[in-house]
């Protein structure tokens, strides 16, 4: 097998497979995707797959809604199943957080997402089981979506292939090659391969080769826990929708007829990680204090599951950026180099706009202008990106692990 490539990507998750696909539609003829372990295998794999606009950021909701676009011609385009499920997206909150509400449906409405505002009568309707609440506000979106990540990374994956990607599973990358101020390739264990375009769509094992390169990005990993709950053994009670209750703090979906799957709003728990941690040894499964407190909150939000129990639990690691938004930029002072880093919990439902715009700029050299406001100098400059995904925070609060 040829040892070089026009662009070799580094990540075999959601980010850099979409990516590889842009690259080959784009024209772009060898492009190699180094995996370190197998497809999937870190945050993409473990992922919520929720995909919805309401986001009270105009860039960040056109993000889900191309990534809402993506999934759901995914089949039609690459004849590839995948199963998308349109169940749409609702969020509660308290009646004190209206300004906050009423902000959000109208940037994610001028964005191009049809999301409204709905009485409790429709949300009980949409949603039977949800506790009553006469000061609770709702707002409902027709087209949010999910998708099970593990399956929906391997249609990718497939589709990569089929447009003529090559992909490399155990291929840890541990150098980056450079020469006169650009980038010439990368050195596995075993192999030297080589390219005048590298990209990295590794999450949080970028910043470890970056800072090989001298570059600090602020950028830490964080441990995020979720469980899937079974809905009582007697109960009829079926989660219809993808919810986000802001009063306790969960999201959860939908997952095959009786169980939730349920996460926190981890931008809470960011300050509790009392060591810095090692993506690669962690535990791989929520502790019992997460998941006690998830159970009662869950009661809380639909009461039908007071009674419910924990099927599994898992946890995985997110990147995180002081404004838990991505940084998409390309190392100063060495030509060739790209990366896509700091998906703060994100990363699966922002990954066909990431890519699609990357792509373009490493075929063209030129930066798409959408894409000025993630560069990293914003976190020399102070011109953070500002923007809401909970009423609980004015300022970020990581969206649901799409």
């Amino acid at each position: 097998m040829a040892s070089t490539a026009d662009v070799i990507v580094v990540g075999g998750g959601v980010t850099g497979l979409t990516a590889a696909l842009q690259l080959r539609e784009r024209g772009v003829r060898e492009v190699l995707v180094l995996e370190r372990h197998t497809v999937g295998a870190g945050q993409s794999g473990r992922a919520a797959g929720v995909v919805r606009g309401t986001v009270r950021h105009d860039v960040v909701s056109q993000m889900q809604l191309e990534g809402q676009e993506f999934l759901g011609n995914f089949t039609e385009k690459y004849g590839i199943p995948l199963d998308v499920h349109r169940v749409g997206y609702l969020l509660v909150a308290s009646r004190e957080h209206r300004s906050y509400v009423q902000a959000t449906r109208a940037v994610a409405s001028r964005a191009g997402c049809n999301v409204r505002e709905i009485d409790e009568a429709t949300a009980l309707t949409l949603q039977p089981g949800l506790a009553d609440s006469p000061s609770a506000i709702y707002l409902h979106e027709p087209g949010g979506v999910y998708v099970d990540p593990m399956p929906a990374t391997h249609a990718i994956l497939l589709a990569a292939r089929q447009a003529g990607v090559r992909v490399i599973d155990d291929c840890p990358v541990r150098t980056l090659r450079t020469e006169k101020g650009k980038i010439r390739g990368v050195d596995t264990e075993s192999e030297r391969y080589s390219a005048p375009v590298v990209f990295l769509a590794t999450s949080v094992w970028a910043q470890p080769l970056l800072a090989t390169m001298g570059w600090e990005l602020p950028v830490r990993p964080h441990v995020a826990e979720m469980a899937f709950f079974h809905v009582p053994a007697s109960s009829d009670f079926r989660l219809n929708c993808v919810l986000f209750d802001s009063r306790v703090g969960l999201y959860m979906r939908p997952e095959e007829q009786r169980l939730l799957f349920v996460g926190r709003r981890e931008s809470d728990y960011y300050g509790t990680d009392k060591d810095l941690v090692d993506p690669d040894c962690y535990r791989q499964t929520a502790t019992h204090s997460a998941i006690k407190e998830m159970h009662v909150r869950l009661g809380t939000a639909l009461p039908p599951m007071h009674a419910g129990f924990v099927h599994r639990t898992y946890a995985c690691t997110y990147d995180v950026t002081p404004d838990e938004m991505p940084i998409l930029d390309r190392f100063c002072g060495t030509e060739g180099l790209y990366f896509a880093l700091g998906f703060s919990g994100g990363g699966f439902s922002s990954a066909p706009w990431i890519a699609k715009r990357m792509a373009a700029w490493m075929d063209l050299g030129v930066s798409p202008p959408e894409i000025e406001m993630f560069r990293a100098a914003r976190f020399n400059t102070g011109q953070l990106i500002r923007w809401a995904n909970t009423p609980a925070d004015e300022m970020g609060g990581a969206a649901p692990d799409g």
